[in-house]
C-alpha cells in the first residue's frame, strides 16, 4: 500500500511541472498555478470571442461581396456550430482522463489554420469587378453613376465572369468556420473541467467569473477590428472615388483574420506547456490517498460499453436535461438575433456599418462585465442554493421576454423609398415619372435623395436624372425627372432623425447585459454540480452538442430566412437574386423580435423544471464534507456494531 501510494506521488510530480518533450525549466513552473491558467483561459477565450464577433460584424460586407442572401449566409455561419457538433462530444469523451490542456491546445492550433483559411476567397477571388469598377471611376466621369442614370439602365453590362456568385467562395468560408468550431470546441469542453478539476469549489464561481469577464472584452475587440478593417476598402491599393458611408462601400473583410491566426498560434503554443494537473490540485489529492476518503467513482472506462453507459446516466438526469433545454431555446432567441445585429442596426437605425459593429460590440459590455463579476462576488461569499440561482435566472428571462416585445416597436420611421408596394408584396420602383429610363432590375444601387421632400430613391434612374455634375466634391444630380419642384437630388440616402429611439433602445440593451450575466454565471456553477466528477467533460461536450444542433446551426438559417422575407428590394446580378439591399423596417422588426420572445419563453418552462429538480443540488465544499462525512460516519457506526456483536459472541 505504501509503495503503491510513493508511486503516485512520483508520477503526481511529474505530471504537475510545465514543459513539454522531457524539458521542464524552472523558470517555467511559475505557470503552474490556478491564477497563470485562468489568466491564460480567459485570454484564450477573449481570443476566440473576437474570431466570433469579427466573423458576424463582417457577414453584412461578404454578402455584397458575393451577393450572398443572408439565408445562404445563416447556413455559413451554422457551419461553426456543425464543427462542433462532428467533434465535441467524442473529443471530450476520448480526451476526459487525458491531458486536457494539451487538447485545448491542439484546438487552438486548428482554430489559428482556420483564421488563415478565410484568407482564401480574398486571394483566389480578389476584390471583384464591381468594387474595381468604382475605383476606377473619377470625380468628373463616375462610371457607375452614369450607368445607374436616365436611359442608361438598359445599356449597363455585367461582368458575370469573375466568381462574383460563384459557390467555391461560399464552400471555402463554410470549411473555415467547420474548422473553428472544432477548434473552440476543445476550449469549451476541455478548458473548463481543467479549472473546475484544479480549483476548490468555493471558488469556482469566482474564478470563473474573472476568467468569463476576461473574455467578454473579445467581443468589442472583434466588432472594433472588424469597423477598422472595412474602413479600408477591399483593395487597400485600390483608391475609390466614395467613401465607407456609401452603400456600395466594400470594407477589407479579409484583413483582420491575420492577427486573430497569429495570436491564436502564440497561445497554442503556451497552453501546450501547461501540467496534467495543477500543483496544488495535486497536493489535496495525495492528502485525500492518505486519509483513504473513498468516495464512489466509477472506475476509468474508455471502452465504447462505458461510453454509452456514461450517456445512459446524462439522458436520465432530469435537471441535467432541462438545463440544456433551457440554454438551447435560449441562445436560440438570443444567437439568431446578435448574429445579425449588426444589420438590424443598420436597417433600423440607418447606421454605416463601421458604426453598427462599433455599437453592437460596446454596448453592453461594461454591463455584462460588472454582471460577471458581481455574479462571481455573490455565489462565492454568499453562496446561494441552486434553488435561489435558478429562480432568479427565471425572472430574468421573464424580463427578458417583455424587452423583446418592447425592441418590436423601436426604430425609425417607416421607409420612405420612392415607389409603391405591388401585388406580389415586393416594392416596386419603377413609377410613371421614370417610365422612359429604362431602369432594369441590374440597375445598380446608389441612393439618391430629393432634399425638399426627403424622399430616397434607389438610384439617379429611378429618380429620372439624367446629368450629373459635381458641387464641392459632392454629386448632383439634375434634370429629375421624379422631383418635380427643383429637378435636382443629392448623392446620399435621406437622413432620418430617430436618436430617441436608438438611446431607449441601448439604455434597454445595457440593462439586460447586465442582468442576464449575473443569472447565467450562476447557471455554469449548477452546470458543474448535477454530473458525477467523471462525466463532467461529456455533460459540457453534451450540452455544447445540443446547443450546437438545435440552436447555433438552425437559429442563424431561421432568422436569414425571416430577413430575407423582410427584403424590400433585391439585387440582381447576372440574371439571378443577390443580397437585399433595403428591408420593409417595420416588418424585420416584428419578425425577429416577437421571434425570440417566442424562444425565450419556451426557455421559461425549462427553467421552471430546472428550479424544481434543483432543490437538493449541493454546490460547494462545504456541502460536499457533510456528505462525507456523513458516509464516514456510517462506515464508523457499522464497525461499531460490527465489533459489539464480535465481543458478544465472545462473552
Amino acid at each position: 500500500m505504501a509503495s503503491s501510494i510513493e508511486t503516485d506521488e512520483r508520477q503526481v510530480t511529474k505530471e504537475t511541472r510545465c514543459g513539454v518533450f522531457g524539458c521542464y525549466p524552472p523558470w517555467l513552473q511559475i505557470l503552474a498555478s490556478k491564477k497563470s491558467y485562468v489568466i491564460l483561459f480567459g485570454l484564450v477565450g477573449m481570443n476566440q470571442l473576437a474570431i466570433g464577433s469579427y466573423a458576424v460584424a463582417t457577414i453584412t460586407t461578404l454578402e455584397k461581396r458575393f451577393k450572398i442572401p443572408s439565408q445562404t449566409s445563416g447556413i455559413i455561419t451554422g457551419s461553426w456550430d456543425f464543427g462542433t457538433i462532428c467533434s465535441s462530444i467524442t473529443i471530450a469523451y476520448i480526451s476526459s482522463r487525458g491531458h486536457k490542456t494539451r487538447w485545448v491546445a491542439l484546438g487552438t492550433l486548428i482554430v489559428s489554420v482556420a483564421c488563415y483559411s478565410q484568407l482564401l476567397p480574398y486571394i483566389l477571388f480578389g476584390p471583384g469587378s464591381d468594387a474595381i469598377a468604382i475605383a476606377q471611376s473619377s470625380n468628373s466621369t463616375d462610371k457607375t453613376s452614369i450607368a445607374s442614370s436616365c436611359g442608361a439602365g438598359a445599356l449597363y453590362s455585367e461582368d458575370c465572369y469573375d466568381g462574383n456568385i460563384s459557390s467555391i467562395p461560399a464552400i471555402l468560408i463554410f470549411m473555415s468556420q467547420f474548422l473553428l468550431g472544432v477548434g473552440t470546441s476543445m476550449y469549451w469542453t476541455l478548458g473548463i473541467a481543467y479549472l473546475d478539476d484544479n480549483i476548490r469549489k468555493n471558488q469556482t464561481p469566482w474564478l470563473i467569473a474573472i476568467s468569463a469577464t476576461i473574455r467578454l472584452f473579445g467581443s468589442p475587440i472583434g466588432f472594433w477590428v472588424a469597423s477598422k478593417a472595412v474602413e479600408f476598402y477591399v483593395d487597400p491599393s485600390l483608391s475609390p472615388p466614395i467613401t465607407d458611408k456609401d452603400p456600395r462601400w466594400i470594407g477589407a473583410w479579409w484583413m483582420g483574420w491575420i492577427p486573430f491566426g497569429i495570436i491564436a498560434s502564440i497561445f497554442s503554443i503556451i497552453l501546450s506547456l501547461f501540467p496534467r494537473v495543477l500543483p496544488r490540485a495535486a497536493q489535496r489529492l495525495k492528502e485525500q490517498t492518505r486519509v483513504e476518503v473513498k468516495t464512489e467513482e466509477k472506475p476509468a472506462n474508455n471502452t465504447f460499453y462505458g461510453f454509452c453507459q456514461m450517456l445512459k446516466r446524462l439522458f436520465r438526469n432530469r435537471l441535467l436535461l432541462c438545463n440544456i433545454f433551457s440554454y438551447v431555446f435560449y441562445m436560440f432567441g438570443v444567437l439568431g438575433y446578435y448574429v445579425y445585429m449588426p444589420k438590424y442596426m443598420e436597417s433600423q437605425f440607418h447606421l454605416t456599418a463601421s458604426d453598427a459593429n462599433m455599437i453592437t460590440g460596446n454596448v453592453g459590455l461594461i454591463s455584462s462585465a460588472v454582471g460577471v463579476i458581481l455574479s462571481g462576488y455573490v455565489v462565492s461569499s454568499f453562496k446561494p442554493t441552486a434553488r435561489m440561482i435558478s429562480g432568479c435566472n427565471f425572472c430574468v428571462e421573464a424580463l427578458g421576454v417583455i424587452c423583446m416585445v418592447v425592441y418590436a416597436y423601436l426604430g425609425c420611421p417607416v421607409n420612405n423609398l420612392h415607389g409603391q408596394l405591388a401585388a406580389d408584396g415586393s416594392w416596386d420602383l419603377n413609377q410613371e415619372c421614370n417610365s422612359e429610363c429604362n431602369c432594369g432590375p441590374s440597375v445598380p444601387y446608389e441612393p439618391v435623395c430629393d432634399p425638399i421632400r426627403s424622399i430616397t430613391f434607389f438610384s439617379p434612374c429611378h429618380a429620372g436624372c439624367s446629368e450629373m455634375i459635381f458641387q464641392k466634391g459632392v454629386k448632383i444630380f439634375k434634370n429629375c425627372s421624379c422631383i418635380p419642384e427643383t429637378f435636382t437630388a443629392v448623392d446620399s440616402f435621406c437622413p432620418v432623425d430617430c436618436q430617441s429611439d436608438l438611446t431607449i433602445f441601448l439604455v434597454i440593451f445595457c440593462i439586460m447585459s447586465l442582468l442576464s450575466s449575473m443569472s447565467h454565471s450562476g447557471l455554469a456553477i449548477i452546470q458543474f454540480r448535477i454530473v458525477d466528477p467523471e462525466d463532467k467533460s461529456v455533460s459540457i461536450a453534451l450540452t455544447e452538442m445540443m446547443g450546437s444542433a438545435l440552436a447555433y446551426i438552425p437559429a442563424p438559417i431561421v432568422y436569414g430566412y425571416l430577413i430575407d422575407k423582410s427584403c424590400m428590394v433585391w439585387g440582381q446580378t447576372c440574371g439571378e437574386r443577390g443580397n437585399c439591399w433595403l428591408y420593409f423596417s417595420e416588418t424585420l422588426r416584428y419578425y425577429l423580435n416577437y421571434t425570440s420572445a417566442g424562444f425565450l419563453t419556451v426557455a421559461l418552462v425549462f427553467d421552471f423544471g430546472t428550479w424544481y429538480y434543483s432543490k437538493n443540488l449541493a454546490l460547494y465544499d462545504e456541502d460536499f464534507n457533510e456528505d462525507i462525512n456523513h458516509q464516514l460516519q456510517g462506515e464508523n457506526n457499522s464497525k461499531r456494531k460490527k465489533q459489539s456483536l464480535i465481543q458478544d459472541e465472545a462473552l
